[in-house]
C-alpha cells in the first residue's frame, strides 16, 4: 500500500454514493461517506488497476487512520493528514503467474477491497468534545479514482450492532503506557470484528470513549440514550437494514447508584427495542463491572421480552492479564471476549424463539 500526498480530487471516477460501495457500520451517505466510529468498515470490489481511495479531509485539525486489505492480503494502515488524504490501493499479488497468455494483463484483473476505520476521538487534544458536532478527528470519504469498473457486491443481510463505550471502539488496544489514540487502534483485530466474523455477520460497530448511560463520550456524543438515534449531531441513524442482533455492553463508565442506572437502562433497553422490532438483544454487563450486574439483569426481566437476553461478564471472563490497564483490552484481551461472546451468542441464536 503506497501513500500518495494528494490536495486535490480530480481524479474521482466514483463518489462516496456509488451502489457499489458497501458500507458497515454507522455512516451518513451524503456528498460524502461520513462516520465517527472506529471499526466502520467500507467494502467494495473492482475489476482493473490502479484504484486510489480519496478522503475529504478539508478543515480539518486532526485525523483519523484507514486500514485497508485487497484480495485478502497485509492490511496496510495510513493517518490521514492535510498532506496526505490520498491511499493508493495496491494488490498485493499484482504479477501474472509464469505461463499465463500475455493477453490477460493486471488491468483486467478482479479485486476485493476493505478498509476500515479509526476515528481520532479527541481526547488527548484541544479539541475534545467536539467531534459529534464537528467531525474533526472523523472519516468523509469521497470516493475512488478508479482505472477500470466498480463490480456489484452481495450487501449483507446478516448484521450485528455493538453499543458500547471505549471498550467497544477499541481505544488503547496497543497501550504499553504512552497514549497515541489512533496509532493504538486496529479495529480490524478488536472484539466486535472477531465476533461478527465468528458468527457469519457484518458488524455495525458505535462505540464512544467515556459514554455510558448517565455519561457524555469523550468526542462530544450525548449519553447512550440521546446518541443512539444519530450517526453524529443533527445526522439521524438511519440503517438500511434492521440489524439482526444487538450487543450491549455499556456500564463502564457510569458512577450513578444502581437503582438509578437499571431505571436508565430499562430506558435505553426500550429505545432499541422500538428501533429495531425483530433483533435478538443482549444486555452484557461488562468485565469487572459487579457493581451493576443486578441492575442489568433487573432491566432484562422488567421488560418481559424473550428476544434480550442478560450475560453477566462481570466476573470469570477478563482478567487483569488481558487489559493493558486494567480496564481497556490488549490483543489477546480482545480474542477473549470476543470468543466468549461468540461461544455464548452463538448458542443462544441456535435456538429458536
Amino acid at each position: 500500500m503506497k501513500i500518495t500526498p494528494a490536495p486535490d480530487k480530480t481524479g474521482l471516477t466514483h463518489a462516496a454514493g456509488h451502489p457499489c460501495f458497501q458500507y458497515y457500520g454507522r455512516w451518513h451517505i451524503d456528498r460524502t461517506a461520513i462516520t465517527i466510529n472506529s471499526g466502520a468498515l467500507l467494502e467494495f470490489a473492482y475489476r482493473g488497476g490502479a484504484c486510489r481511495l480519496l478522503f475529504d479531509v478539508e478543515g480539518f485539525a486532526h485525523f483519523p487512520a484507514v486500514f485497508v486489505q485487497v484480495d485478502h492480503g497485509p492490511i496496510a494502515r495510513t493517518t490521514l493528514s492535510r498532506e496526505v488524504n490520498t491511499v493508493e490501493v495496491t494488490p498485493a499479488y499484482p504479477t501474472p503467474p509464469a505461463g499465463e497468455p500475455p493477453f490477460a494483463a493486471v488491468s483486467s484483473r478482479h479485486h476485493l477491497v476493505r478498509c476500515w476505520i479509526a476515528v481520532n476521538s479527541l481526547y488527548l487534544t484541544e479539541a475534545a468534545g467536539t467531534q459529534w458536532s464537528t467531525l474533526v478527528g472523523g472519516c468523509r470519504f469521497a470516493g475512488a479514482a478508479l482505472d477500470g469498473e466498480l463490480l456489484p457486491l452481495h450487501y449483507a443481510s446478516r448484521q450485528i450492532e455493538f453499543l458500547g463505550d471505549s471498550i467497544t471502539q477499541g481505544l488503547r488496544l496497543l497501550y504499553t503506557g504512552t497514549d497515541a489514540d489512533t496509532g493504538l487502534q486496529l479495529p480490524y483485530a478488536n472484539w466486535p470484528q472477531y465476533v461478527a466474523d465468528l458468527l457469519g455477520m457484518q458488524p455495525v460497530v458505535t462505540g464512544f470513549g467515556g459514554q455510558g448511560l448517565s455519561s457524555s463520550g469523550t468526542c462530544g456524543a450525548p449519553p447512550a440514550a440521546e446518541a443512539f438515534p444519530y450517526v453524529c449531531g443533527g445526522v439521524p441513524w438511519e440503517p438500511p437494514i434492521e440489524p439482526d442482533t444487538v450487543v450491549i455492553y455499556h456500564g463502564t463508565n457510569d458512577a450513578v447508584p444502581p437503582e438509578d442506572f437499571e431505571g436508565r437502562y430499562i430506558a435505553y433497553l426500550s429505545l432499541v427495542r422500538a428501533a429495531y422490532p425483530s433483533a435478538r438483544i443482549f444486555a452484557i454487563c461488562p468485565h469487572n463491572i459487579t457493581r451493576y450486574a443486578a441492575a442489568i439483569g433487573g432491566a432484562v426481566a422488567a421488560l418481559r421480552d424473550e428476544k434480550i437476553t442478560f450475560l453477566d461478564y462481570s466476573t470469570g471472563v477478563i482478567a487483569p492479564q488481558d487489559t493493558c490497564d486494567g480496564c481497556h483490552l490488549n490483543p489477546g484481551g480482545a480474542v477473549a471476549l470476543g470468543i466468549r461472546m461468540v461461544n455464548d451468542i452463538g448458542a443462544l441464536l441456535n435456538k429458536r424463539i
